[in-house]
């Protein structure tokens, strides 16, 4: 109630009513605050200061790590579409070897089957040449088997056993001496 008093009544020609203890008392919170402003600076400014300090050098290292990554990752990148460019020399290199030993493969499947094949035709011919001889010496002696039963019957009827034996002999000389059909 005595500062409205006072704040409401300054004395005539003053902005506010300031005496001797408010002057005292003005003076010392300055003096107070100079002492705790001075105190808080001793006290603190080093460790804020260093506190700072670690943390723009932590800021710093942060930022360069981040830049050295950047660089890392680009790098990287650089090699990894490198690798892909090679990678796809590689394909087209392996697609054209396998392709040409395809070929080549197939090549010797088709020159062995042909190989075989004629092998197989040329045994075949082979096997009918001596089928047909068999055949040939087959039908040989059963014409001389009919020959010499017709001939044996034809002159059994006609003429005696001396003149049939040599009748029969020339006949087979004949027969022996004969070329046959091939």
């Amino acid at each position: 109630m005595q500062l409205m008093q006072f704040l409401s009544a300054p004395p005539p020609g003053h902005v506010f009513g300031l005496d001797a203890q408010m002057l005292a008392s003005t003076i010392m919170q300055i003096l107070n605050a100079v002492v705790l402003f001075a105190l808080l600076f001793f006290i603190l400014y080093k460790p804020v200061r260093e506190m700072l300090k670690k943390r723009a050098e932590r800021i710093q290292s942060q930022m360069e790590r981040a830049e050295q990554d950047m660089n890392e990752a680009d790098l990287l990148k650089a090699q990894y579409k490198e690798n892909l460019s090679h990678i796809e020399e590689e394909r087209v290199e392996i697609l054209g070897a396998a392709h040409k030993s395809a070929t080549q493969k197939s090549k010797g499947i088709v020159e062995e089957a042909k190989s075989e094949a004629e092998a197989a035709k040329k045994q075949a011919r082979l096997d009918i040449m001596h089928q047909e001889e068999q055949a040939r010496a087959a039908l040989k002696m059963h014409v001389i088997e009919l020959s010499s039963a017709m001939a044996t019957k034809i002159v059994s009827h006609t003429i005696d056993r001396e003149a049939q034996d040599r009748l029969f002999d020339e006949a087979l000389r004949e027969l022996e001496g004969a070329t046959w059909p091939r």
